[in-house]
């Protein structure tokens, strides 16, 4: 069993160094409209924050986007040495597919998702248009990160039927407290925190970082062992 960790939602290269250094696999920045939006010479200074950490290896830099045009997701990605593009709006799949074909990173298109959600058939969508889908509540305050739970149910039944190879990140409203469970209902490839780490909108809190990041390790073990 190995679950990754990602720490999104960071605005200061602080955070970002304290997530790499308590073992998170990515290090998501919001570059689209959102209080934690951060420009791109903002974000690489956040990124190259990171560095030093786990022996000088570097976590991956996840950049959130939302309805970006095509042209300027792509462009931004190259500028930014990407290595995951998420996206949280309307996108469709065949425009995941030429942004994912565009350049040497992943795609990951989040799906938010409600009662009424054919969570099945969303996936399906994209299956064979993007490298991993991250699902999250719906939630009348945005479409990137708001940190909705849902129904873990719905994706525990939606994971008997995931599509070989696609990553399934879990996100909305985990914390150190219930990210566990999480683990145990789902079964996610990546495990994505931003609220449930923070101190206040733009600063992590570096207890609930380092005991987040634990609790994911401890489950693993729990499972290998």
């Amino acid at each position: 069993m190995n679950i990754e960790v990602k720490i999104c939602g960071l605005c200061r290269p602080s955070d970002a160094r304290l997530a790499q250094e308590s073992g998170a696999d990515y290090l998501g920045v919001v570059l689209a409209p959102s209080p934690r939006r951060q420009e791109a010479e903002a974000a690489l200074e956040i990124w190259e924050g990171g560095r030093g950490g786990r022996g000088g290896l570097t976590a991956r830099r996840v950049g959130v986007f939302v309805d970006a045009a095509e042209d300027g997701a792509i462009d931004t990605a190259a500028r930014l040495g990407l290595d995951v593009l998420q996206l949280h709006g309307a996108e469709s799949p065949e425009l995941c597919r030429r942004i994912g074909a565009a350049g040497d990173w992943r795609v990951w298109k989040a799906i938010h998702v409600d009662a009424s959600t054919d969570l099945v058939r969303e996936v399906g969508r994209y299956a064979g248009a993007v490298d991993g889908v991250l699902i999250e509540g719906r939630s009348d305050r945005g479409k990137g990160g708001v940190g909705a739970r849902f129904d873990w149910e719905l994706a525990a039944s939606a994971r008997q039927s995931w599509p070989e190879g696609l990553t399934l990140i879990m996100a909305g409203g985990l914390t150190a407290g219930n990210v566990s469970s999480a683990v145990q209902v789902v079964g996610p490839d990546v495990v994505d925190v931003s609220s449930g780490v923070g101190r206040v909108l733009c600063e992590k809190d570096p207890e609930k970082l380092r005991a987040f990041i634990a609790a994911v390790k401890k489950t693993i073990g729990r499972a290998s062992g």
